[in-house]
């Protein structure tokens, strides 16, 4: 009889004369996982694909950055690497808890917010210090001595950080137009991290610190009277349905870090690393200006929502900034490695360095 293949015709020898008997021998000899094997090493390398949790919802700025990387990743690399986003902490990884699932590599990639990671690594927060960045040009400034500890703190972790890109400076959203921060004491308020909280402690509210997905609940249920937020956030999460002002404090920045378990990351070629590594140094100052443009979009969108805008006077200005420098202090003395950061980045902007100054000089920031 003659050998036939799976779909039925014959198995030739290679001029077309009857069986070859010597590579059906062969095979036979191999055995199947062989033949797999040999037939995995002739085609092409099989694609990667990554999933990337996102805790921002799909419509905020960030989301579609990390939506717009993902769709670069698959063009420079050929559709060797596809990345799927998941945005809304969908895969019910939340923002604090960003870090751990990729150092586990539950995901291979996360957006995470750096301040939500202190816990873990200290010196994420330095540029959350309040007071101590007022633009982006400042912002700038900072990440050329930051950004070296900042790849370093998630090194440590197992992780690469592929680009970062920071948040629209800060508001305070409340209700009532308040005539002097005395007016604010006692008011509950939603804070990011442990320097917000601190800095609302120091003025005299109340501050609770929680994620952004809980605050529309905690708003509605009346757990608390204000929040601490970006015009990002307040227009993602409509504010305007529960508080009515937004005070422009630009207290303090932070950034998000796109991340990329080190794993996954060596498991490329290093055509694909370095085409995925060129991406994201073209695109982050795109990204920079997309924060940039969408601050003034969404304060717009606040406003024709009906919330009123108020900028702080000098007075309230003064009082919100009298409490930043011994903050800086305190911070570079529970994070040593943050001061000479600190240092040089207060040169570089023309004010005074920790050690040349005492606590209480507020007036550097």
């Amino acid at each position: 009889m003659t050998p036939r293949t799976a779909d039925g015709d014959t198995a030739d020898t290679p001029d077309g004369t009857g069986p070859d008997w010597r590579l059906l021998l062969g095979l036979i000899l191999v055995g199947v996982p062989g033949l797999f094997l040999a037939l995995g090493n002739l085609g092409p390398r099989a694609d990667v694909h990554w999933d990337l949790s996102v805790p921002w919802a799909e419509s905020e700025f960030h989301t579609r950055n990390a939506i717009r990387f993902a769709e670069e990743v698959a063009v420079v690399t050929d559709g060797r690497v596809r990345i799927t986003v998941h945005p809304g902490a969908v895969l019910g990884i939340k923002g604090p808890g960003s870090l751990r699932a990729v150092e586990d590599g539950i995901v291979a990639m996360a957006e995470m917010a750096g301040f939500q990671q202190i816990g873990s690594e200290p010196v994420l927060g330095l540029e959350a210090l309040p007071f101590l960045v007022d633009t982006h040009d400042e912002l700038r400034t900072l990440y050329r001595f930051l950004r070296a500890p900042v790849e370093a703190a998630f090194e440590r972790h197992g992780m690469k950080v592929l680009y970062l890109v920071p948040w629209p400076n800060q508001n305070l959203y409340t209700r009532g137009q308040p005539d002097s921060l005395r007016s604010l004491a006692g008011l509950k308020v939603r804070t990011l991290d442990a320097n917000t909280t601190d800095m609302m402690d120091r003025l005299g509210l109340t501050p609770i610190q929680m994620p952004s997905p809980d605050v529309v609940p905690a708003l509605a249920a009346g757990a608390i009277d204000a929040t601490l937020t970006s015009t990002t956030t307040g227009a993602a999460q409509k504010y305007w349905e529960f508080l009515d002002v937004i005070i422009r404090t630009n207290h303090n920045w932070a950034s998000n870090m796109m991340v990329v378990n080190a794993d996954a990351w060596a498991g490329l070629s290093d055509r694909d690393r370095q085409a995925i590594e060129a991406l994201a140094a073209r695109l982050e100052p795109d990204f920079w200006r997309v924060s940039e443009r969408d601050d003034r979009e969404k304060l717009a969108v606040l406003k024709a929502e009906g919330m009123q805008v108020m900028v702080p006077d000098a007075v309230m200005a003064g009082q919100l900034r009298a409490v930043a420098r011994p903050m800086w202090h305190e911070f570079v003395a529970r994070v040593p490695e943050a001061r000479p950061v600190l240092d040089a980045y207060l040169r570089a902007t023309g004010r005074a360095p920790l050690d040349d100054a005492g606590p209480s000089d507020g007036n550097g920031s």
